[in-house]
């Protein structure tokens, strides 16, 4: 008799032992994070115009319009301007530009390359600063000079951002002052260009 209580006992525990082990649940495995590179927000091309005042003294030349290029210029035309900007976070980026403008007597051509600090306001408006270097072209006296140029703007997407990416069409509006007359340079020019804009 006591064999067969052994033997009995022996059969429950090897039972519950079994059944316990099929009713525990395993915990959750949490995954472990990986560490995401920051990601440039990528391109934005423009097309647009520009209105600008220019002066070119063109000395000891002969312009276009057959005046004496000996004196000072003073003109306002319109004309046509291009830029791309790629940006690397939300704050900064970089920005070339290609301008041109048939002023009457001379037409002047610009290409620079700005740094683009910016402030996002909300997910579809920003406003900047343009900081760089150009080159601007008085082109009948075949004049060419170098140097500082700088501006204000602000932009406005038509899509909401998505992770502070901007994405599809917008609208831009700019102060630009590409080059200043310093020194020997003798071109100034203001201008103020508006366009349409595509974020990649």
């Amino acid at each position: 008799m006591k064999k067969i209580i052994i033997s009995t006992f022996a059969v429950t525990l090897l039972i519950s032992s079994a059944n316990a082990g099929k009713n525990v649940v395993p915990a959750p495995v949490e995954p472990i994070p990986v560490p995401v590179a920051a990601v440039p927000l990528g391109l934005t091309l423009g097309l647009g115009l520009s209105y600008s005042h220019g002066e070119c003294q063109c000395a000891g030349l002969t312009c276009s319009d057959g005046t004496s290029c000996g004196k000072l210029h003073k003109n306002t035309a319109y004309g046509m301007n291009l830029k791309a900007d790629y940006m690397y976070n939300s704050y900064i980026g970089a920005e070339a530009k290609y301008i041109y403008a048939p002023y009457k007597g001379f037409d002047m051509k610009h290409y620079g390359i700005y740094l683009k600090p910016t402030y996002p306001i909300s997910d579809k408006f920003d406003i900047y600063t343009l900081l760089g270097y150009g080159k601007t072209e008085c082109q009948t006296s075949s004049q060419t000079y170098k140097g500082f140029g700088w501006g204000v703007g602000a932009e406005y997407t038509l899509n909401k951002k998505v992770s502070d990416k901007k994405d599809g069409v917008g609208v831009y509006v700019e102060y630009l002052r590409p080059l200043k007359k310093t020194g020997n340079k003798k071109i100034t020019v203001d201008m103020v260009n508006a366009g349409i804009s595509y974020s990649f």
